[in-house]
């Protein structure tokens, strides 16, 4: 493993992996690489960072799946990384149905029962392309003791899969187990048959094999690798799977299979779907789609392996519902009852998290039953995901959310008109007024939210009179600099503080590790502090994969933003958040630099020019980092100039939350009176006739 490897192990950034290299004496020697980039032994850094305390796999489940990543390399170096992985995944189920153990069980016959677990008959999955016995058995039984302390197998698993998903850039899209609860809700929580055309590595699947224990769960996935991982996830998670392997809308693995529900996330924006050579198929009953349609093909593929009756619940990108290419497909979806409900969704309540994507609910109509003539229209974009922290000020939480879609799309279902109407959340939409010449079925379209009331202003009034009294008791006092045209005497880099060990700069592994971001929500996934939260003085926004390679924060980290139009810097105080890629973070030895003293002399001129010189405008380089100087100042002093730098970001704050409920107040007069709910006059003025 080499020094990048090593800090990721440890939780670290490089730099304190090369000052332990200096330090210490007894630090592993370098097994092979070269002078500038060594290599070293996995086993011996592991023994050395334990003795050391800086390791503790028991309190730290990331360094135990660092180590359980790193032991697949062998495996990884011959095969899909998503194969390494789902063996891992089948050596845990084999340890559990084995009384004697993995270790008494001997190469082939380890070889061969991975293999009968690794794939069921008739799938359709390629054979698996396995290493030498040896190779194979000594890589698994390393990553299942690594990973033996993390709890069940289960468990331990997820987190091996979401380390797995920050290593690969695949067009798959892992959803969270939040809008995978939304899913099963919506499709009425079937015990029979699910089905997931387009299942990736099972996440849908599994939520629905972990909530109903009794469902039989089915999917089809395009890449081999892909679809041997999805199955062993789902048996871990309980299910009794049927997961196949090919194109579902060019080679559908389930011809003539009638599903009680199809649930799915299919890939967007398909160019090469199958327009030429699918245009007579049979499922094309509500119209051939167009070539940009992708999505409204995938959805004619679930009507087509769903019963009579049964719910198709499909997560799809927003301009599904307006597109003009798509109108015909829409308009024979609602004149024939099978679309009954679109559900705009949150961004970041799952991948991929910046895109604000929306549920469709479809249903397959049964012959002799009356058409439906209405259609449930729900705008939850203003939630917040559970995993993804806050959401706008005053907006409820993800799961509250989700918990009142589910309900009123039961009432609906049951007898739309009992669903009353509230303005600005949910409608329930007359087909007629649907069915005009856009098709449009976006359920922001149809859902204005209703001008402010007088009572609506009184807590911003409240509010902006208290923050423009504390506005001047908050302003820091700062008297002239000596010496005529100001400046420092002597200058110190920040590259001299990390060369003598006073600063260490951290970065997380990718700034695609997103979700404000990439992969990484759901329950196994932490905080992050992107460097978009820096620029705009929010909490942690960004999650991570628990077991990715994570970069704790700690109190009196500075962090900055890699992009940005201003420099901007941010000590941390309380957040329990990790370092996102979006963003560095400097660690200061409180001994010799202050954290406050450092962040305001980032965000002043010297950042401001270090970030000039980069080739890419507005991008920070840990090269330009390094540039940066500030004043060589004994720490007495740092701290005067830190405290002061403090009280001027609060008074920044103040400024900025000053400004924000003004505005605030200005928008809101202004729609009252223009919609009639407010009127000229003091709230207490007799009415004018």
């Amino acid at each position: 493993m080499n020094s990048v490897e090593i800090a990721r192990l440890a939780g670290v950034g490089r730099a304190a992996v090369s000052n332990w290299r200096r330090r210490h004496a007894d630090f592993p020697q370098p097994v092979g690489g070269t002078d500038g980039s060594p290599l070293f032994d996995l086993g011996q850094v592991r023994a050395w960072l334990m003795k050391s305390g800086k390791l503790n796999e028991d309190d730290d489940p990331a360094a135990a799946i660092e180590t359980a990543w790193k032991a697949l390399d062998p495996l990884r170096a011959g095969m899909d990384g998503a194969d390494a992985v789902a063996l891992v995944g089948a050596a845990l189920l084999l340890a559990e149905r084995e009384p004697s153990g993995l270790e008494g069980l001997a190469g082939t016959e380890f070889a061969d029962r991975l293999t009968e677990i690794m794939a069921a008959e008739e799938t359709g999955t390629p054979p698996l392309p396995l290493p030498d016995v040896h190779t194979l058995r000594a890589a698994l039984l390393d990553a299942v003791r690594s990973v033996n302390g993390l709890g069940d197998a289960a468990h331990a698993f997820e987190l091996l899969h979401q380390r797995y998903l920050t290593s690969v850039a695949r067009n798959f899209f892992a959803d969270t187990p939040e809008v995978g609860a939304l899913m099963l809700g919506l499709a009425g929580r079937p015990d029979g048959t699910v089905l997931d055309p387009s299942c990736g590595t099972g996440s849908l699947l599994r939520t629905v094999a972990e909530a109903v224990p009794g469902a039989a769960v089915m999917g089809q996935e395009i890449e081999p690798a892909v679809a041997r991982l999805a199955r062993v996830r789902l048996l871990l998670a309980g299910g009794d799977p049927d997961i196949r392997c090919g194109d579902s809308l060019r080679a559908d693995a389930f011809p003539g299979l009638t599903a009680d529900a199809v649930i799915g996330h299919p890939p967007f924006n398909q160019v090469d779907w199958g327009f030429e050579e699918l245009s007579l198929d049979t499922r094309w009953e509500y119209g051939f789609p167009a070539r940009r349609e992708s999505e409204l093909a995938w959805v004619q593929h679930a009507l087509a392996h769903v019963r009579p009756g049964g719910a198709v619940v499909m997560v799809l990108p927003p301009t599904v519902a307006s597109r003009s290419s798509g109108r015909r497909v829409r308009r024979d979806l609602i004149r024939r009852g099978a679309l009954r409900a679109v559900i705009s969704l949150p961004a970041g309540v799952t991948p991929p998290m910046g895109v604000p994507l929306s549920v469709w609910v479809l249903r397959r109509p049964v012959q002799g039953e009356p058409v439906p003539g209405e259609v449930l229209l729900f705008d939850a974009a203003d939630g917040q995901d559970a995993a993804a922290g806050p959401g706008p000020e005053g907006s409820p939480p993800w799961p509250d959310v989700a918990a009142t879609v589910i309900e009123v799309h039961r009432m609906f279902t049951e007898d739309p008109a009992t669903v009353v109407e509230r303005p600005g959340r949910h409608r329930v939409m007359p087909v007629s007024d649907l069915l005009d010449e856009s098709v449009d079925v976006t359920p922001g379209r149809y859902l204005q939210r209703p001008g402010p009331g007088i009572t609506d202003l009184t807590g911003d009034r409240d509010e902006l009179l208290r923050l423009a009294g504390a506005l001047s008791d908050a302003l820091p006092a700062v008297r002239p600099g000596g010496g005529g045209n100001g400046g420092h005497q002597a200058m110190i880099s920040i590259g001299d503080f990390v060369r003598t060990g006073g600063l260490e700069i951290l970065q997380a592994r990718s700034a695609d590790d997103a979700t404000g971001s990439g992969g990484g929500g759901g329950r196994d996934s932490v905080a992050a502090l992107t460097g978009g939260d820096v620029v705009h003085d929010g909490p942690p926004s960004g999650r991570v994969p628990r077991s990715g390679d994570v970069v704790r924060l700690r109190p009196g980290d500075v962090v900055l933003p890699r992009v940005t139009r201003r420099p901007a810097a941010r000590v941390v105080t309380d957040e329990k958040a990790v370092l996102h890629g979006t963003a560095y973070a400097l660690r200061p030895d409180p001994d010799v630099l202050d954290p406050w003293f450092l962040a305001g002399f980032l965000i002043g001129a010297g950042a401001s020019l270090a970030a000039t010189s980069t080739s890419r405008p507005g991008t920070t380089r840990v090269s330009d980092l390094r540039k940066v100087e500030v004043p060589r100042l004994p720490l007495t002093e740092q701290r005067a100039y830190g405290a002061t730098f403090k009280q001027v970001t609060e008074f920044r704050r103040m400024v900025k939350r000053t400004y924000a409920v003004g505005r605030g107040l200005w928008t809101s007069m202004a729609e009252g009176l223009a919609a009639g709910t407010l009127r000229p006059g003091a709230p207490d003025s007799p009415e004018q006739e």
